[in-house]
């Protein structure tokens, strides 16, 4: 299982990832028909921009990316009505090397990528980083993600108007609940909430959802790109 917590401390992004420590335990058919149906979706997904939108206890983030398959991605992190204003975090990938640059941050740092260096420090979550790690986030298998995890599955929830298929992964042994508002019709994740089990960590609580989405986006390719100075 991964879920991922965020915290704005002294102007830097801190993003820590909680795993499930319990036994193994298989999914069921429908779980596992879910699952495969989501990481074909995103697998078909090549040239996308989308507007992530996420609520971390008093804080608030916007998170705009352009993502070209499988591994060039760029985002922009912007806290509203933050002071001095622009992007708090830039992070790219060329599908070689990640930069990332904080706003008080002159140069970029590098590092070879990997889809985890990529979602670390972003304050965002699977409705995000499904889009370049879908094959790891989205399985039951042996060394993945969702390895340990238990799960249920709401038809019908009610949000923003529609009807949502709501995939609930719970964490035991770090006492969280992902919940996962998928989209009955494309299988997309349109919104991650992160909460607490009775006695888990308060600091875990989180709300991130797509606000923008285009699945046929025309990307300038320099956008992936370093200017330098």
């Amino acid at each position: 299982m991964k879920c991922l917590r965020f915290h704005l401390i002294q102007g830097a992004l801190l993003v820590s990832a909680a795993f499930s420590a319990s036994a193994a335990h298989a999914a069921d058919p429908q779980v596992e028909a879910l699952l495969s149906n989501m990481r074909n979706a995103y697998k078909q997904a090549k040239s996308v921009t989308f507007t992530t939108e996420t609520k971390n206890g008093d804080q608030d983030f916007v998170s705009s990316f352009s993502f070209l398959s499988p591994s060039k991605i760029r985002v922009d992190v912007t806290s509203p009505g933050s002071k001095p204003s622009g992007a708090l975090l830039t992070k790219i990938s060329d599908g070689k090397t990640v930069s990332s640059k904080l706003r008080n941050q002159s140069e970029f740092k590098e590092e070879a990528y990997t889809p985890t260096r990529f979602a670390s420090i972003v304050p965002v979550n699977l409705e995000s980083i499904c889009f370049f790690d879908w094959a790891q986030q989205l399985s039951t298998a042996p060394g993945k993600n969702m390895e340990h995890s238990t799960f249920k599955i709401t038809l019908g929830q009610d949000w923003n108007g529609k009807k949502w298929t709501v995939l609930h992964e719970t964490a035991a042994a770090q006492k969280i609940v992902c919940q996962y508002y998928i989209d009955p019709k494309t299988f997309l994740i349109w919104r991650t909430i992160i909460k607490p089990m009775p006695g888990g960590p308060k600091d875990s609580e989180s709300d991130s959802k797509i606000t923008k989405l285009n699945l046929s986006a025309k990307i300038d390719p320099s956008v992936f790109g370093i200017i330098r100075v």
